[in-house]
């Protein structure tokens, strides 16, 4: 099965990136070698991702990670950048559309913009490590949350171990959450 993947960065995102030691240049190089067909800049309203007869052929749209403005821009219909526009096509065309909003702790204006997220029929799915899966490296908890995008899109993959195959009997699940010192 072949599959498409456009990619959409945020200027804002560019600047988190340059702050988290990666460069903006080196995110949008990374994602087109990761297999992105297309990676586009937020403020290309131009693109083809902002029809949405371009958006039929989208199976589903996730934002990853989500800021609280751009999933409140998305609650309330505010397509102002590529990325709200997309996922406000997705949403019109009844396709499934998945928020991992970055901000924590949350509050209560946090938690009402995601409330409402839900109730407009988003998927919200919190970047949370499952402990049990006994991640080693950053690359584990990376999988964990991918594959979790992924089990709610629908889409198969073996990126993390699934409950209750990670537990063996007898095995003391919390002994490799402490290090020895």
């Amino acid at each position: 099965m072949q599959t498409k993947v456009d990619a959409v960065v945020s200027r804002a995102a560019m600047k988190v990136a340059e702050s988290e030691c990666v460069s903006g240049e080196f995110l949008l190089s990374k994602l087109r070698e990761l297999g992105a067909d297309s990676v586009y800049l937020d403020d290309e309203l131009d693109s083809p991702l902002s029809s949405s007869s371009y958006v039929t052929l989208v199976d589903w749209v996730a934002v990853v990670p989500a800021s609280i403005k751009t999933i409140a821009s998305i609650v309330y219909g505010l397509s102002d950048n590529l990325v709200a526009r997309v996922t406000l096509n997705a949403l019109r065309l009844g396709k499934r559309v998945i928020v991992v909003p970055r901000e924590s702790p949350l509050g209560e204006v946090e938690l009402r913009v995601l409330y409402r997220a839900a109730r407009t029929g988003i998927h919200v799915v919190p970047a949370t490590v499952g402990f049990y899966t006994k991640p080693e490296t950053l690359t584990d908890v990376v999988n964990f949350v991918v594959g979790k995008i992924l089990d709610v899109a629908g889409v198969k993959h073996q990126l993390y171990p699934r409950w209750p195959s990670t537990r063996k009997t007898g095995e003391d699940l919390c002994s490799k959450l402490y290090l020895k010192r």
